[in-house]
């Protein structure tokens, strides 16, 4: 048998200072060494962010990242799956954007991230990007390709909730948005049509060829629904989204707390 644990990182793995707690480490360590279990994680971050806190943290893992625009082994260095923006599609919404005055940091395909003129982002957020950091405009980002996703950071609600209905309509976009307690006190992810952290999860399962006889799945956001609903067995974190809570078979502690070690006990 093999058990598929999926797990999202800020708020589920590690704290607010990005640190993980001892017993979480261990527990990590263990179920990597398993053989009847197969670990991933899905999370909105992106690759070079996820890469530095894990280095940080002493483990790498497989993840699903930018809520599912693209997979990455950390491991063999290789990309497992990875979905862009339809052309057209990013053009209306930076067309919506504009109108209503916001501006993102669009991630690309090699890393870099763009950083537009006026951006409306959290200075944490523009400071965490480091080398990836790249300044341009809305009008050189409409064209691209290469977009995996768009994000706004550590904003207030009132800043991009007149925009959000109409974002939300728009044909060939995902909009996720959330409180968001590392970036507070609200953030908006857009991502391409038909991508989310589960249609990662299954890119990867078909990657590594692997059918699984249960899947546990454990997040703390808004991000995390999707992925919590489809498990066998839901585990969210105590003061995390309440519709995470709601969705769970079973709660954890905080990572802080080292939580996350109580994954053990499900599997």
């Amino acid at each position: 048998m093999t058990t598929l644990v999926v797990t999202d990182l800020d708020g589920t793995v590690w704290d607010k200072t990005l640190r993980c707690h001892p017993s979480t480490l261990a527990a990590v360590h263990l179920l990597r060494d398993r053989d009847d279990v197969e670990l991933l994680v899905a999370t909105g971050r992106r690759r070079n962010s996820a890469r530095s806190t894990y280095i940080a943290n002493g483990f790498t893992l497989p993840s699903v990242l930018l809520n599912g625009a693209i997979g990455f082994d950390f491991d063999a260095e290789a990309i497992f799956h990875q979905v862009a923006f339809d052309v057209d599609a990013l053009r209306s919404v930076i067309d919506l954007l504009v109108a209503f005055d916001l501006g993102p940091v669009a991630y690309l395909a090699d890393t870099r991230a763009l950083v537009v003129e006026g951006v409306t982002s959290s200075v944490r957020h523009l400071e965490s990007l480091g080398a990836d950091l790249e300044w341009s405009s809305m009008a050189d980002v409409a064209p691209r390709s290469d977009v995996l996703g768009l994000s706004m950071l550590g904003l207030e609600l009132a800043q991009v909730q007149p925009a959000l209905a109409e974002l939300t309509a728009l044909v060939g976009v995902q909009a996720f948005s959330y409180a968001d307690h590392l970036d507070p006190p609200f953030s908006l992810m857009l991502a391409p049509e038909n991508v989310t952290k589960v249609v990662g999860i299954q890119a990867y399962l078909d990657h590594v060829e692997i059918v699984p006889d249960r899947i546990i799945a454990v997040g703390d956001g808004g991000n995390d629904l999707e992925m919590l609903a489809m498990a066998d067995v839901a585990i969210a974190v105590r003061g995390g989204d309440q519709r995470a809570i709601d969705l769970a078979d079973h709660v954890i502690d905080r990572p802080e707390r080292g939580g996350w070690a109580a994954v053990l006990d499900f599997i």
